[in-house]
């Protein structure tokens, strides 16, 4: 149960209002992604009352991780939990009258329109451009809002797609940009308040959709540097391309009938990601005998030959200490069979 009086300093906000905060209430966020940006913006959007937050990460807590992603503790680190979950679990704590839904999983094509169903709004925490291009085409398919949002340095940039009404993400930046060639935390490092400075636009924005005032949200794209002192607003009003191949007359959606890709190199991570159907981790714990560093219900990390993988429930094992798609691949091969 709610404690009476817990949102009436957010209620007295003459555009939310009683009225505002009910609808809040009874509305689903979807954040793809629970690094920086995703577990701030689920920690506002819990704390203002969100009915319903569905938490998805592919990823575990590292001590790296701790100078930024607020939800996690040196405690999850060391016990390599699964972002989703330690997430979740903060979450909890903070605002228990809130249905958190965590789940440990890589958004692709055939699962993400199934992740964000039911969604009033959906939140992206992702920290890479395939994703982040993945989930604007399935929420413009599925016609939910989508607050993109990126950060890196002391920079970051924000835009909102209202699916039909705005441009989208793809109308935007027409072309992924290749692997390698835009920076990262890993090579360009990132301070925390430029995650909070975005992940505070994305929520602001996701709480005039949730509460149905559709004409405050803002048609530009916002950017600014925190440390250069640097600010951009960039009217969207006119990118909106009629031949968008996702939001345009005839959208083919290419990320979303691509297929799944078997091998992914993670960002940030050193590790390449392979897909090798769902496992028992028990067993797995057992089969692989004194190589095991970490055996609990959400995982088992393993390590041989100075290669180290992790296995999760659904099969996806996330291989460090090798360079390609194919040695990751041989080495899951070798141990799992």
């Amino acid at each position: 149960m709610i404690p009476a009086g817990r949102h009436s300093r957010q209620e007295r906000l003459a555009p939310i209002g009683a009225s505002g905060q009910a609808k809040i209430a009874a509305s689903t966020a979807v954040v793809v992604g629970c690094g920086a940006l995703g577990t701030v913006a689920a920690e506002q959007l819990a704390r203002a009352g969100i009915g319903r937050l569905r938490l998805i990460d592919r990823d575990l807590v590292e001590p790296s991780n701790l100078q930024r992603q607020s939800l996690f503790s040196e405690a999850d680190a060391a016990a390599c939990r699964p972002k989703a979950e330690a997430a979740s679990a903060r979450l909890q704590q903070i605002a228990a009258g809130v249905i958190i839904e965590p789940l440990v999983a890589d958004a692709q094509p055939s699962n993400v329109a199934a992740l964000i169903a039911g969604a009033q709004v959906v939140i992206d925490g992702a920290d890479n451009f395939p994703t982040r291009h993945l989930v604007n085409e399935a929420c413009c398919r599925a016609g939910i809002p989508f607050a993109v949002g990126a950060c890196v340095g002391a920079y970051g940039l924000s835009l909102t797609v209202l699916p039909g009404v705005t441009a989208c993400l793809r109308c935007v930046q027409s072309e992924l940009p290749a692997a390698g060639d835009g920076p990262t935390c890993d090579t360009q490092g990132i301070i925390a308040p430029a995650v909070h400075l975005v992940a505070a636009w994305q929520v602001a924005e996701a709480l005039k959709i949730l509460v149905g005032d559709l004409g405050a949200v803002r048609r530009e794209l916002w950017a600014g540097d925190l440390w250069s002192n640097r600010f951009q607003r960039i009217s969207l009003t006119k990118a909106k391309d009629p031949s968008c191949l996702v939001c345009g007359r005839q959208a083919t959606f290419p990320l979303l009938t691509a297929g799944d890709d078997p091998a992914v190199v993670l960002c940030g991570r050193d590790a390449i990601q392979v897909r090798c159907g769902p496992v028992n981790l028990e067993t797995l714990g057992k089969t692989l005998g004194n190589t095991v560093m970490i055996s609990s219900e959400h995982l088992v990390r393993w390590q041989a030959d100075g290669i180290t993988g992790t296995c999760f429930r659904d099969g996806r094992v996330l291989v460090q200490g090798v360079s390609t798609p194919a040695a990751a691949r041989g080495f899951c091969a070798r141990w799992l069979g």
